[in-house]
């Protein structure tokens, strides 16, 4: 268990990501010339993405890993890593949009991880490497658990 200083930086570190991910990607000056589309409304995918691999707010992997971003109804995943996401997704929308939800970031966590033992292998044509996407993942899904037990139910 971390010390309760650590605990307190990291709820104050996962506090402010969530806030920036809360506007505009447009306000921002990332730095970025892409011609991908940053829009934070919900986006459905029906093609395999990779981009972004190591940026959490802007990340987009397969069709189903990413904030504010799933696969269109019906759309297969990509992988076994897709999947992981997939099932998040639904997981969420069965516990009416809760992303603090502790079972489902768990369930996501230990999907990841076991992909990660398993060593699966990614999608053709990926061009992310899938250790940068599990990071990503797993420290935004560390830091809605920590929030999930400090703040008040959406």
């Amino acid at each position: 268990m971390a010390p309760p200083a650590a605990s307190n930086t990291l709820f104050l570190q996962s506090f402010v990501l969530m806030i920036m991910c809360a506007f505009h990607v447009h306000t921002l000056d990332l730095g970025l010339h892409a011609n991908v589309d940053l829009s934070l409304a919900k986006q459905c995918s029906k093609t395999c993405e990779s981009s972004f691999c190591s940026v959490a707010p802007l990340l987009r992997y397969g069709k189903y890993c990413g904030l504010l971003y799933g696969g269109c109804p019906g759309e297969k995943p990509c992988d076994a890593l897709d999947t992981c996401c997939m099932k998040h997704d639904a997981c969420i929308l069965s516990k009416q949009n809760n992303y603090l939800n502790k079972e489902c970031n768990q369930n996501l966590l230990n999907c990841v991880g076991n992909f990660k033992k398993l060593k699966g292998r990614s999608f053709p044509g990926n061009t992310c490497n899938t250790e940068d996407v599990i990071k990503v993942i797993t420290v935004s899904m560390d830091a809605a658990l920590l929030a999930a037990g400090r703040l008040p139910k959406p």
